[in-house]
């Protein structure tokens, strides 16, 4: 009896213990819940007010066409539900915490309402999506929305890929103007542009020629959105040897900004000379940090040490 009244009094004090943690633990979420700055602020444009995809309405007319290609709904009905998954996603995350603020009085209750009426139409949703899959094909219906979600991975997966590949891009636009006042405009693209990066010259930049005798400017402009960051480099007399076949030149001698150097192959067509761009390497200062400006331009140490004296 005494061995069984201790093991019940430690069970009883282990229970008691485990939740007074679980409560403090819980109240610190909560507590961090309700200082989020972050979370009131989202409230302020909280709108579940929103309608179901536009896909609902495309299988719908599909399917009242009947299509004689098979393959045809059921292509339609993963698109849909693809386009579903997202608006499933935001109800799921959003509902724990729009509860506890709810019940603080801290939600107002026509948001909380818009809340659970959105997560009914999408209840009927996803019901009808099952439903329609288990009709076009037996035992389908449990599995459609795994299906699509695979399918949405990997779209999310090529966008970001595709996002990654559009910062580490980087796209140089060299324009040469003759004295006589002649322009003719170059376009290399380069892949996460340091130091001597070699750049490719796009097919009919290929082709172009150059006087021997010209200015020449370079404007690079290194990734995308609000991150892309914009040099210059400049060369106002650049003057090519008409008795070399093959010459590397460079633009730009800022160390704080683009650097290029330009190999030119001369090309001779009866008593006319004129030159190529052949290759094309770059150079380029680091990248700002968060806090510097994202757009960087140099136009020769002159240039840069005037717009270090106003920053």
């Amino acid at each position: 009896m005494w061995f069984l009244a201790t093991t019940l009094t430690l069970v009883t004090l282990l229970l008691c213990y485990a939740g007074y943690v679980f409560l403090i633990v819980d109240r610190r979420e909560e507590a961090a819940v309700l200082e989020d700055p972050e979370l009131y602020e989202a409230l302020d444009d909280k709108n579940y007010n929103f309608e179901l995809p536009e896909q609902v309405d495309t299988y719908e007319d599909l399917r009242l066409e009947e299509p004689t290609d098979k393959r045809a709904l059921p292509l339609a009905l993963l698109e849909r539900a693809k386009a579903d998954i997202p608006r499933i996603e935001q109800l799921e995350k959003d509902h724990p915490r729009m509860a506890r603020l709810f019940q603080k009085g801290l939600l107002p209750f026509g948001v909380w309402e818009q809340l659970l009426e959105a997560e009914a139409m999408m209840d009927t949703e996803v019901n009808s999506v099952q439903a329609e899959a288990e009709r076009l094909q037996k035992g389908w219906g449990q599995g459609v929305f795994s299906q699509a979600y695979q399918m949405l991975r990997q779209d999310r997966t090529e966008q970001q890929r595709a996002e990654q590949a559009a910062k580490d891009a980087a796209v140089l636009t060299l324009t040469f103007t003759k004295p006589s006042g002649g322009v003719v405009k170059l376009t290399a693209d380069g892949i996460k542009v340091t130091q001597q990066t070699p750049l490719k010259l796009r097919k009919e930049s290929a082709e172009e020629e150059i006087s021997y005798k010209c200015e020449v400017t370079g404007e690079m402009k290194l990734g995308a959105g609000d991150e892309q960051r914009t040099y210059e480099a400049i060369n106002p007399d650049l003057v090519l040897d008409a008795n070399v076949e093959r010459q590397w030149k460079q633009i730009g001698s800022d160390p704080t900004g683009l650097r290029l150097q330009v190999r030119f192959v001369k090309r001779t067509k009866g008593n006319h000379t004129a030159f190529q761009v052949m290759d094309v390497r770059a150079t380029v200062p680091d990248a700002p940090s968060s806090g510097d400006a994202t757009s960087e331009k140099s136009a020769g140490a002159g240039a840069a040490a005037a717009m270090a004296g106003s920053s």
